[in-house]
C-alpha cells in the first residue's frame, strides 16, 4: 500500500502549505466533481440520486461553481427546483384539508450528498494509507518537517475504526504532530511579540503568515 498513489500524494503534500491530508483530500475530491462535471452528470442513476439529496451540499455546490459547472448544474438542479415547486402546489393545494404534507424531508430521512459521500470514502482510504506511512522512515522525516495534521484529521486519523496495519503509528503520529505543532507555536509567539508597538521595527519574517496557518490547522484547509 505504501507504493499506492496515496502513499505518494501524502509525500509530496508534505512538503506543500497546510495539512498534508486536506490537500490530498481537496485534489482527490476535485477529480471526482471535474468526473461529474464531464461525464457523470447525465446518468440517469446518478441524476435521480441529487434529486434524492436535493443537490450537493453548500460546500461541494460552491466547489462546482468555482469550476464553472454552468450547465451541469442548470440541470441538475433544474429538476431539484421542479420537485420543490410541486410540492409547494400540492401542499398549496391541499392546505385546507387534512394531512398536509411536509414540504420537506428531515436531514436524517435524505439521502446525504453524493460528493460528501465519496469524501467519505477518500478519508477513510488516506487515514489507512497515513498510519501505514508512518511507519516508513522517509515519509516520517518528511511528516515532521511539514506543517502536520489540521485538528480535524488528527482526530479523524487517530479515531476512525479501521483494519490494523501493525506497527506503533499512534506513538508515531503523536509524536510528529507535537514537533509541528510546537514549530506554530513558537512562530505565533513571535507573531504576537512584534505586534507589540516597541517591537514594531523588527524584520518581519515568515512568522507574520502564522496566524493564517493556525487558522487552518485548527478549522481545516480550504482551498
Amino acid at each position: 500500500m505504501q507504493n499506492s498513489r496515496n502513499f505518494y500524494e501524502l509525500f509530496d503534500a508534505c512538503q506543500q502549505e497546510g495539512c498534508p491530508f486536506c490537500r490530498v483530500a481537496h485534489d482527490s475530491i476535485t477529480r471526482y466533481l471535474d468526473s461529474w462535471k464531464y461525464e457523470v452528470f447525465t446518468d440517469v442513476e446518478d441524476r435521480e440520486r441529487l434529486r434524492r439529496s436535493q443537490g450537493f451540499c453548500h460546500a461541494h455546490t460552491s466547489h462546482l461553481v468555482r469550476m464553472g459547472a454552468s450547465i451541469q448544474l442548470a440541470q441538475a438542479y433544474q429538476a431539484v427546483l421542479t420537485d420543490t415547486i410541486e410540492q409547494l402546489q400540492a401542499n398549496l393545494s391541499g392546505q385546507h384539508g387534512r394531512g398536509r404534507r411536509r414540504l420537506f424531508e428531515t436531514k436524517r430521512e435524505r439521502a446525504i450528498c453524493p460528493a460528501c459521500l465519496q469524501l467519505e470514502g477518500i478519508e477513510a482510504d488516506l487515514v489507512l494509507t497515513l498510519r501505514r506511512a508512518l511507519l516508513d522512515s522517509q515519509f516520517y522525516e518528511r511528516f515532521c518537517n511539514s506543517q502536520g495534521l489540521c485538528l480535524p484529521h488528527l482526530r479523524l486519523t487517530t479515531e476512525l475504526k479501521l483494519p490494523d496495519v501493525g506497527g506503533d503509528w499512534l506513538s508515531l503520529l503523536q509524536k510528529a504532530e507535537i514537533v509541528c505543532l510546537q514549530r506554530l507555536d513558537a512562530q505565533l509567539s513571535e507573531l504576537i511579540r512584534k505586534h507589540d508597538y516597541h517591537f514594531k521595527d523588527e524584520e518581519k519574517g515568515d512568522e507574520m503568515r502564522s496566524w493564517q496557518r493556525a487558522a487552518g490547522l485548527v478549522a481545516g484547509e480550504e482551498w
